[in-house]
């Protein structure tokens, strides 16, 4: 007893926190010792700190480099690279299909790789959207929400499309078109889109088109984006508690993004299931109580706050990737004016007026497809896939086995620029989508610009002809200029917090008379 006296006398605060931190760092170094020569994934390559350590993937995804940063290492370590102690990044075709395909349920004991949820954090308000949800509320969301993207939803809703695009080319024309005047174009392809998945999500349109501005509610939804990387990095650390000493204009984008689709939605709800859009299939199934709250029968239809989250990230993904592409695939094409020549060609001479380019008339345009491949191959609208997590009894991906736990995904942007996936990946190149004999060796399975499997994009149709109407209606009616000294490298540099962080893209619109 004397002799624990005196230690514990002895300890003063200083030594204590000098033991303190040589138990954290020994605990630290131990950690990353471990990760290096014990752990199951210690065979797979990658940097020596990303192998031992989730830090530098952390700081990747903060500094918004992570596109760049993933196609370095793959670059440099091949097709499969450890990215973190317990995350995989992969960059080929065949893993595609392993981590985001179809599995048999008797044989591996799961029918899919569930999504990773650390990767975007825990709703604030209700539960997780189509987007994130487990398997059984995904699969009952999509089915509710399938007729609206089907082919006859798509006949349905085409007049409507039709209508906003007529309002681009409307507002372009009276900001100066007939002249030729300078004109943000990502603003207007923003617009377009949001305007138009407002009225199919929400049964009204954002306004954007008719008073030549942002919506507020839209920059709400930027601010929630921006959010979710952050909250991917506290929960990683167990630090999700942290949210509450966030900035508040961070915060407040967050609140006023579910705030404003939750009134979009008791708006929606009084208007019934034969309005012909996203939401009728919705409310037909879903036997609301009368004060719209909840909903009697979840099994089967939805709850109004699966309806408010549901709408939210419809109108998110139907929108700024829309937009995204359309400014991007603008910007390439004004780079490279062969390309441009030979599509306004196609365009002029495939109709004989404005008012024969119809959403459905648009599949004809062959050159115009391989246009918006190669632009979503250069420029994919979701620089990253999602990752999923390996099942506690492992699976075997791309010949090796991976063990339970681990992160697993394909990045699109990396896998899109590597040298074993296409031939010349920079350049800029709509012909190997279109037979070429240069490009034969191109795996063009390694591009999934709207995902892979039961769970890729619900709009992947709707997109493709919304971004054809779009550009086809452009084509026809103007020419149009880079501003080379505000935009000549528009794409270089550009930050990815989830989307990409784009500027304005500046052109000279000048309106075309047809004979």
């Amino acid at each position: 007893m004397a002799v624990f006296a005196l230690n514990s006398s002895a300890l003063t605060p200083e030594t204590a926190l000098i033991s303190l931190l040589v138990i954290y760092f020994t605990t630290v170094l131990l950690y990353g010792l471990y990760n290096l020569t014990l752990h199951p994934l210690r065979s797979y390559p990658g940097p020596l700190l990303r192998r031992a350590y989730r830090l530098p993937e952390t700081l990747s995804v903060l500094r918004g480099t992570p596109h760049t940063d993933v196609l370095a290492l793959h670059l440099r370590y091949g097709p499969v690279v450890r990215l973190a102690p317990d995350q995989l990044s992969y960059a080929t075709a065949p893993a595609w299909k392993a981590i985001y395909g179809h599995y048999s349920l008797p044989t591996h004991g799961f029918s899919e790789l569930p999504k990773d949820t650390r990767q975007y954090g825990k709703p604030m308000h209700g539960p997780y959207s189509i987007l994130v949800a487990e398997k059984e509320n995904h699969d009952r969301f999509r089915r509710l929400l399938a007729p609206g993207f089907s082919e006859k939803g798509m006949r349905g809703v085409a007049g409507r499309v039709e209508g906003y695009v007529d309002l681009l080319i409307k507002g372009l024309r009276e900001e100066g078109a007939e002249k030729g005047v300078w004109q943000d174009l990502r603003q207007w392809f923003n617009w377009t889109t949001f305007d138009l998945i407002g009225d199919l999500a929400f049964g009204e349109s954002f306004g954007c088109l008719e008073l030549r501005r942002h919506n507020e509610w839209v920059d709400a939804v930027f601010g929630n984006v921006k959010f979710v990387p952050i909250m991917r990095t506290l929960s990683r650390y167990g630090l999700g508690g942290l949210v509450k000493l966030l900035p508040g204009k961070l915060k407040a984008a967050v609140r006023a993004n579910w705030e404003n689709s939750y009134a979009k939605i008791q708006r929606r709800i009084p208007k019934g299931d034969a309005r012909g859009d996203f939401m009728d299939n919705v409310l037909a199934r879903s036997n609301l109580s009368s004060d719209s709250k909840s909903s009697s029968s979840p099994t089967t239809g939805m709850t109004v706050p699966e309806m408010v989250n549901n709408a939210s990230i419809l109108v998110l993904g139907g929108s700024e990737t829309s937009a995204t592409l359309l400014t991007g695939a603008v910007f390439l094409l004004l780079k490279h004016p062969a390309v441009l020549e030979k599509l306004t060609t196609e365009v002029r001479t495939s109709f004989k007026q404005d008012s024969d380019i119809t959403l459905h008339s648009v599949d004809t345009l062959r050159y115009m497809g391989a246009v918006l491949d190669e632009a979503m191959r250069l420029y994919p609208p979701v620089p990253d896939s999602g990752n999923r997590v390996v099942p506690p009894q492992g699976v075997e991906i791309c010949g090796s086995w991976v063990p339970g736990g681990t992160s697993v995904g394909v990045p699109q942007y990396p896998t899109n620029y590597l040298p074993s996936n296409f031939t010349r990946p920079g350049e800029f190149l709509p012909e190997r989508w279109l037979g070429a004999a240069e490009f034969e060796g191109d795996d063009r399975d390694a591009r999934q610009p709207f995902s892979f499997g039961a769970r890729n994009c619900i709009g992947k149709n709707l997109a493709y002809a919304e971004m054809r109407l779009i550009l086809a209606k452009v084509c026809w009616n103007f020419d149009m200029e880079l501003d080379e000294e505000r935009c000549g490298e528009w794409m270089e540099g550009q930050k990815v917090f989830i989307l990409w962080q784009k500027g304005p893209l500046w052109v000279k619109v000048k309106s075309v008379t047809h004979g």
